[in-house]
């Protein structure tokens, strides 16, 4: 199983799957994700995403160049394909927008990345630890994420969808994550959430969109999305696409930022001392401007998940926006 942890059971983990009824099981399951710093815990049935293997070939079918980057994403629409023991797929919602972003990072590198759980300094680094190993001493068979996160969250009654394709909760609006347990007990299934939560006719994202990567409700042309160009596509990007790229170094949030159920979402309640300590060196003209040295002692800590070498397409990107604005 991946994600074995040597971890001692949080404290009043005592409840055993193989003694409880379904529901009861169900309650617990729940209960021990609010008490692991998630704010909503659902359920849906581990079975083939028939709907999600049909938006992947329409996207391939109308951006035929796009192929390789969707194709790797055709591995989650069967649940049980590298574990056929799993009957159901528990879904939790962590909500990442309750962070005091230190001034003006928020403008040019997206908030998912500048408040990632996943950062050891992010006082939620371990939710997803702890929260496994209240499954696993509950007697459950456990395999982490590799599924279609935003689809099984609207399955499993937690999430919806919005028309730019971002998972969306009445809480925490789209700056959540969701996170993904599959596990080998048949459990009650959560009823699946409505599809749409957007106000009727509203099309704010794909107007706002500036490489108009949104093409239409629900479909995104991936190459051409700002956040992919920052960090994934191939150089040098295309002119058009390298202008209409704005003031964004890393990640994009337009299509978020103004998003109409964004509205009072995003909380300030927190501090984030692990950026406070490297605002400085995160701003356009620091980026812009920095050694290797720099890149790797002080802002790929933050950003791990970049190659170590690509400090050139930090400082390409940053010296975009600084041209822009005259930096």
């Amino acid at each position: 199983m991946d994600n074995e942890h040597a971890d001692i059971a949080p404290s009043g983990t005592s409840f055993s799957a193989s003694s409880g009824a379904p529901e009861e099981i169900v309650n617990a399951i729940k209960q021990a994700a609010l008490d692991c710093g998630y704010i909503d815990c659902g359920i849906t049935a581990a079975r083939p995403f028939d709907i999600y293997a049909e938006a992947l070939q329409k996207r391939i079918a109308l951006f035929p160049e796009t192929r390789e980057l969707y194709q790797s994403m055709f591995e989650r629409c069967n649940p049980c394909r590298d574990a056929p023991w799993v009957n159901s797929i528990i879904v939790c919602v962590h909500q990442y927008g309750k962070y005091r972003l230190p001034n003006g990072l928020g403008s040019h590198i997206g908030r998912n990345y500048l408040a990632d759980r996943r950062n050891p300094a992010n006082p939620d680094y371990a939710n997803e630890r702890h929260f496994t190993t209240h499954l696993r001493a509950m007697g459950l068979r456990v395999k982490r994420g590799g599924v279609p996160e935003r689809l099984v969250g609207m399955l499993a009654g937690v999430t919806q969808i919005g028309r730019n394709g971002f998972a969306y909760h009445p809480r925490g609006g789209s700056w959540i994550n969701i996170e993904s347990w599959r596990v080998d007990l048949p459990l009650p299934t959560d009823q699946p959430a409505a599809a749409c939560p957007c106000p009727a006719g509203c099309r704010r994202c794909m107007d706002a969109c500036p490489t108009k990567a949104l093409r239409e409700p629900y479909l995104m042309r991936m190459d051409h999305c700002i956040a992919h160009l920052t960090y994934h596509a191939a150089w040098p990007i295309p002119k058009h696409l390298w202008h209409a790229m704005g003031n964004w170094i890393y990640g994009c949030d337009i299509c978020q930022l103004v998003c109409p159920l964004n509205r009072d979402k995003w909380k300030n309640t927190l501090p984030m001392p692990w950026l406070d300590a490297v605002k400085s060196r995160l701003t356009p003209q620091a980026l812009a401007t920095m050694d290797a040295e720099t890149y790797r002692r002080f802002v790929h800590p933050h950003f791990w998940y970049i190659p170590k070498d690509d400090v050139e397409r930090w400082r390409a990107n940053a010296g975009r926006v600084c041209n822009a604005v005259k930096c």
